[in-house]
């Protein structure tokens, strides 16, 4: 999702906004060109990618925590990924695969990108739920939380319910099968966010929006025009399709195994 998307979503330029699995700061650094004002807090447990963040993103108006968001204030055991030299695409040969890394046992990701690999041995590494954190901040209200945790999502739904309640959208990839073991469906989503509508679709990513939370300066007019381009841009309607109808074929698939 294009970042100047969010900028005519928020209606200002001192948004606050919480990007959780920052990688090596691609993300941050956009954040940051967008919104002159902005206030980012970047979350990223991954010592490789810390390490390559805070040497391209040298700005005061962001913040980068090197733990993990989970449900628990503690320490999990951290999955990272790499790269199976033989088999990776031709792109990749040069430089090392850390953003598939994860708190979450691999999966089906292995059968599906075969070429991911992850390190024999796994990391110990901080975790925070979001809501202590948020605790502890002097911040009112969020205007975004931008969410990229590799399977975790469960995890820090279940930590973050009162931080959720003051944030205005919340924006998550997901996966309909288990890339990672326990991670959840789209559908399992959007029941831990009864107070959330799903407004928007970007491949594998959600955005949602809090309802309890009033609307911005945009009147209904505006919001139509541009939500029907920039949320539902022409091919994701394909997307959609094609997601919903793999999802019929397997249900039906499943009845006839028991009816047989």
């Amino acid at each position: 999702m294009k970042k100047q998307t969010f900028r005519k979503l928020l209606q200002k330029n001192n948004p606050v906004i919480l990007e959780i699995g920052a990688s090596t700061g691609e993300d941050s650094l956009a954040f940051l060109q967008e919104f002159s004002d902005i206030q980012l807090h970047c979350f990223e447990p991954d010592p490789r990618s810390v390490k390559i963040h805070q040497n391209k993103v040298k700005d005061a108006r962001c913040q980068l925590h090197p733990i993990a968001i989970s449900d628990v204030d503690g320490e999990a055991e951290f999955y990272q990924s790499t790269k199976n030299e033989a088999d990776c695409p031709e792109w990749l040969k040069s430089s090392e695969w850390l953003e598939s890394s994860s708190l979450k046992t691999p999966k089906k990701v292995l059968e599906i990108y075969p070429w991911f690999k992850f390190k024999e041995n796994t990391l110990k590494v901080p975790t925070r739920s979001l809501d202590s954190w948020f605790a502890e901040q002097d911040i009112d209200q969020i205007d975004l939380i931008w969410a990229d945790v590799q399977g975790a999502e469960e995890n820090l739904i279940k930590g973050a319910l009162k931080t959720l309640s003051h944030t205005k959208y919340f924006y998550t990839e997901y996966e309909d099968e288990e890339l990672y073991e326990g991670e959840i469906t789209l559908q399992e989503i959007k029941a831990l966010l009864p107070k959330f509508k799903a407004i928007g679709y970007f491949k594998n990513n959600v955005l949602f929006k809090n309802t309890e939370i009033p609307d911005s300066a945009l009147n209904t007019t505006d919001q139509i025009v541009w939500q029907t381009w920039d949320l539902f841009p022409p091919r994701m309607w394909l997307h959609l399709l094609t997601k919903r109808l793999q999802s019929k074929a397997k249900s039906l698939q499943g009845k006839a195994k028991a009816e047989v």
